[in-house]
């Protein structure tokens, strides 16, 4: 499922209150490997967490400068409005993650997934922020296939909302020469509190290395390509 909403969400009540949060480039779409230890400096770009997910093992994992970036309801405000009037968005207490991501012209973000193949009670939820755009200013999301081809591409409309299944390999484009600022989007992350307990338990506290396909953490082409193949019967 990719589902497009286009809403009467006016973003510019909000324009001040996400423009002027402190954003650190550390979020990274291609991560460090013992083959490749070297973080990609290419693939960085900025974040502002918002929401996070707190571990039952250790509540303060996360408590950091560098992901809990504030604890303005900014994510809370928005996605009040978002549930009113987009459908299927899953219940908020299976959210464990909100923030903003800025791309301005030469960022170049990798193509990644956003849970792994083989947790399939997940969503992503995306707000364009910008309260304009024109589509030669790009800033496109692409979704791609299971050989990697683009099969969807989705304009940063202002107000549009965007809910898919983050195990689709997907990337943001930056804008392009013609729009020389700031990129904005919010980005909401839901799974299974017990999938995501699992996750926390073997991938950041036994230090389980992520399944990797074509250099994509969580990517596998076979469920990609079934995926894709239950987006078009239900067209």
């Amino acid at each position: 499922m990719i589902q497009v909403t286009d809403t009467k969400l006016d973003t510019t009540e909000f324009a001040e209150r996400f423009a002027t949060l402190p954003y650190r480039c550390t979020r990274v779409d291609v991560p460090p490997t013992n083959d490749n230890p070297n973080v990609e400096l290419a693939s960085t770009y900025w974040t502002h967490q918002l929401h996070n997910f707190c571990p039952v093992q250790d509540p303060t994992y996360y408590q950091n400068a560098g992901l809990d970036g504030s604890n303005d309801a900014l994510w809370e405000d928005i996605l009040t409005y978002v549930e009113a009037v987009v459908p299927n968005v899953p219940p908020r207490d299976e959210c464990y993650s909100a923030y903003i991501n800025v791309l301005r012209f030469g960022n170049s973000p990798g193509i990644h997934c956003d849970a792994p193949y083989f947790v399939p009670r997940n969503k992503t939820l995306l707000v364009y922020l910008n309260p304009v755009w024109d589509p030669e200013w790009g800033g496109e999301t692409v979704f791609f296939d299971d050989d990697l081809d683009a099969r969807s591409i989705v304009q940063p409309r202002p107000g549009r909302v965007v809910l898919f299944d983050g195990r689709i390999p997907h990337t943001a484009k930056a804008p392009g020469l013609k729009f020389l600022y700031n990129r904005f989007i919010l980005a909401f992350k839901y799974m299974n509190k017990d999938d995501r307990e699992m996750l926390f338990d073997e991938y950041e506290m036994q230090k389980k290395p992520p399944v990797f396909d074509r250099g994509i953490a969580g990517f596998d082409p076979k469920t990609v390509k079934e995926i894709w193949r239950n987006i078009d019967s239900n067209k």
